[in-house]
């Protein structure tokens, strides 16, 4: 879960309207499961940054396994580990310290595990000598960090910038499903064509709304 303010530590931003992306969605489908355990484990005086440590050290392990070729175990190990995403920022909601240092440590760490997996990746292929995946998984690894940026630098001006086809959740569930099936070559185009499409939505989107704010 991109950025400026990760999506999982601004719950409720989104209002009572239609949801604006598979985060906010899978959020409200989700909020009867997590929040009950979210608020147990700040009973138990855990800590929401602990939490987000802990999703990037698991996904420090996906990208090494990653980096061995083992895809299988890697993409299963990150599909079932998703739900740390979401979990830090309900247990800092219930805790009532939904802080802005914890946004950014948790957005920082999240560019971390979105580094590590796909250079894991990245080294892989390097290894096997597949140059063309090295290409597009650099210029998936390159966009996936502008797709966070565009979102940054619109929230800065004033403008709400979550729309995109890959965002981050997206972009988790579409390297562990991939990995998980050996597609590796497959999720390399698909992380840097989506990716850099994701870019491009948000670039025209905040370029339509600065516009009809003018």
């Amino acid at each position: 879960m991109q950025e400026a303010v990760r999506d999982s530590r601004d719950g409720g931003a989104a209002g009572p309207s239609a949801p604006e992306t598979l985060t906010d969605w899978l959020r409200g489908q989700f909020s009867d499961v997590i929040d009950p355990v979210a608020r147990r484990l700040g009973g138990l005086g855990v800590s929401p940054n602990a939490i987000s440590a802990l999703g990037f050290l698991l996904q420090l392990g996906v990208g090494l396994l990653f980096w061995s070729g083992r895809f299988q175990i890697g993409g299963l190990i990150l599909f079932f580990g998703a739900p740390l995403d979401a979990l830090d920022g309900a247990v800092a909601r219930a805790n009532g310290k939904d802080g802005r240092f914890g946004a950014f440590l948790d957005s920082t760490l999240d560019r971390l595990s979105d580094a590590v997996l796909i250079l894991g990746l990245t080294a892989y292929h390097i290894r096997a000598d597949a140059y063309l995946d090295v290409g597009l998984l650099l210029t998936a690894l390159v966009a996936a960090f502008m797709v966070s940026y565009t979102r940054a630098r619109a929230e800065a001006l004033g403008a709400v910038c979550k729309v995109g086809l890959l965002t981050r959740l997206e972009r988790i569930l579409l390297i562990a499903l991939l990995a998980a099936l050996g597609l590796t070559t497959v999720l390399a185009w698909a992380l840097a064509v989506l990716s850099v499409v994701t870019v491009i939505q948000r670039v025209v989107h905040v370029h339509t709304t600065c516009a009809d704010a003018e």
